[in-house]
Formats: structure tokens, C-alpha cells, sequence
């Protein structure tokens, strides 16, 4: 009878007495082999779940077993007991997908953040230069104007120191500049036209007056300045106190024509210095026979006025004259 040999040799079995099973070392390569197939086929697959974001659970656990069995076979233990050992989960790729969005998130809000700066400064820059000008134009009121615009076009065409010196100093009274009153003694030749010249100086100190208060001008004529004795003074002086109620512009016409004794009221209706009313503008007409050619204007008003009043003590009339020449305006007729 033939012997068999055993199944089993001595070598081959464990203390407990439990077979081992063999694997020759064709198989041992073969599986290594198919081992790296799949894994490189797992690597292939993972690429493809990192640019395409998806992935199934399936393939991520046959993935991680195959990696286990590979570990297993090198170190010489049993495939079986691969799948009684925990697998460590892959981390979610969803962090891949936050972050550009966060990035994405941050750069708009500091954009937004730079146009809100930009928004402010705008802002500062329009609004502080208008705050300035309201409180500029708050502090300084408009200039009030008075420049004989239709006057200046009328003929016969005056000087322009004419209108000159007459909206210099009226505005200033206009605007509170200045309280003294304006004197004007406004001359002209007895060669003129006296009914144009006339008509021009009612139209001057009728825009004068719409400059101030629109009231029409208060006149005092001949009839305010006589008295029976032809020497009182104070009442012309009594006549513009009551008038001086109506209006802030005066017109004392002919002063060719005003007795000297009652002329000399006019030192107290024409003083500047401590004046009877501050805001007033008073405008005189004197006719004069010299000749305008080589003279000033004060010095043909001073000649002629030494002439008329030539019966008033000299203490009294050069006095008298200076209040009265203050601001001489030679008019064209």
C-alpha cells in the first residue's frame, strides 16, 4: 500500500493545530499586482472626484479596502481579517468649494467698503464748501445798488464822474457804511436848458428815492425858508424837521432864489458831523452865470454862492459855503 503524505506538514501547523492556508509566491505577486491596479485606478477615480466635486461613498470604501489589503498582504497577515479594521473617512471636499466663495465674499465687501469711502469723501468735499458759502453769504447780505442805469443813456449825456460820485456814496449810506448825510449841490450853467435840467434832477432824486424806500422825494421850495422879517432861520430849520418824517431824500431847488439871512438854516440842514437826521440825502440846484471852461466844479459853486450871500458875515458865510459844497456835481443841459 501506497503512504500518503499528510496533508499537513508539521511545519506548516500552528500551536492550536489549525491549518494556515498557503499562498505560493505567484499568487502573492499576481494579488500585489492587482492590488496597484486598483489603486492606481482608485487614484484616477479621487482626481476625478477633486476637479469634478463629486463622489460616491461606494467607491471611496472599495478605495480604502483595497489600500488595507495591500497593507495586510505585505505584512504577511490573513485578507479576512482587512475588513474587521475601521476605515478612516476621507475628508469632504466641500472646504475646496467654500473658500473661492469666501474669497469671492471678502473682495466685494472691500470693494463695497472702498466705494462707501469714496461716497463719503464726495460728500465732504460738496458739502463742507456749501455750509462755508451759507454762512458766508449769512454774514455778508447782498450789497443794496443804486447806479442810474436808465439815467446814464439819457441825453445829453452826463460825465461819468457825474454818476460816479453819486452811486459811490449813496450806496454806502444804502448799506450802512457810512451815517452821514450826502450833500450834493448839483451846478449848471444859466446857458442850459432850465427846464431839462430841471427834469433831470427831479429824475435823479427820484431814483434816489426808489433806492431807499420807493417814497417820492420831499421838496422844500422858496415858501419853507421865507418869514416876514426875512431873517429867521430856525424856521426853514423847523420845516425839514417835519418833513424829515416823510422820507430820506431831499430836494432844495433855486438856491439862487433863498434870502440870504434865511439861507443860513442850511449850516444846520447840511451838517455832516451832527447831522439832524444821519440817513438822508440831500441834493441843492444852483445856476451859475461864469464860464465853466478853466474852473472846477467847487470853484464856480464857491464864486457864485460868495456872490449871493455876499451880506453874511464872512465868520459865518465861508462856514456856510463849505457845508454846502461838500460833494459839487456839474450837470450838462
Amino acid at each position: 500500500m501506497t503512504s500518503r503524505r499528510p496533508l499537513h506538514s508539521p511545519s506548516e501547523v500552528s500551536a492550536s493545530r489549525s491549518p494556515i492556508p498557503i499562498y505560493s509566491k505567484v499568487d502573492k505577486t499576481s494579488r500585489l499586482l492587482n492590488a496597484e491596479d486598483e489603486n492606481s485606478s482608485s487614484s484616477d477615480e479621487e482626481n476625478e472626484f477633486v476637479e469634478s466635486g463629486d463622489g460616491s461613498a461606494s467607491t471611496d470604501e472599495t478605495n480604502t479596502d483595497t489600500q488595507a489589503d495591500v497593507v495586510r498582504l505585505d505584512s504577511g497577515s490573513t485578507p479576512e481579517k482587512t475588513h474587521n479594521r475601521p476605515v478612516a473617512p476621507i475628508p469632504q471636499r466641500s472646504e475646496a468649494k467654500e473658500k473661492p466663495r469666501q474669497q469671492l465674499a471678502k473682495s466685494e465687501n472691500v470693494q463695497k467698503s472702498g466705494l462707501n469711502i469714496k461716497l463719503i469723501a464726495y460728500a465732504i468735499l460738496i458739502i463742507l464748501p456749501l455750509i462755508a458759502c451759507t454762512r458766508l453769504l449769512k454774514q455778508e447780505p447782498q450789497m443794496k445798488r443804486c447806479e442810474f442805469e436808465k439815467l446814464r443813456q439819457r441825453e445829453p449825456l452826463q460825465s461819468s464822474d457825474v454818476w460816479k460820485t453819486l452811486t459811490i456814496n449813496i450806496e454806502l449810506l444804502l448799506n450802512k457804511k457810512t451815517k452821514s448825510p450826502n450833500v450834493y449841490l448839483l451846478l449848471h450853467s444859466n446857458k442850459s436848458s432850465e427846464h431839462r435840467i430841471q427834469g433831470l434832477v427831479q429824475d435823479i432824486a427820484l431814483e434816489t428815492s426808489k433806492c431807499f424806500d420807493g417814497q417820492r422825494p420831499i421838496e422844500m421850495g422858496l415858501q419853507d425858508f421865507e418869514t416876514k422879517h426875512g431873517d429867521d432861520y430856525g424856521y426853514p430849520i423847523e420845516q425839514y424837521k417835519k418833513k424829515i418824517k416823510e422820507g430820506n431824500v431831499f430836494l432844495i431847488v433855486n438856491l439862487n432864489d433863498i434870502p440870504p439871512k434865511a439861507a443860513r438854516a442850511l449850516h444846520t440842514i447840511c451838517d455832516t458831523y451832527s447831522p439832524i437826521a444821519p440817513d438822508v440825502v440831500i441834493f441843492l440846484t444852483l445856476r451859475t452865470h461864469h464860464e465853466i471852461a478853466g474852473a472846477t466844479p467847487t470853484q464856480l459853486a464857491y464864486q457864485m454862492l460868495h456872490e449871493l450871500w455876499q451880506q453874511i458875515p464872512d465868520n459865518e458865510l465861508d462856514p456856510l459855503i463849505t457845508r454846502v459844497i461838500d460833494q459839487v456835481v456839474l450837470l450838462q443841459g
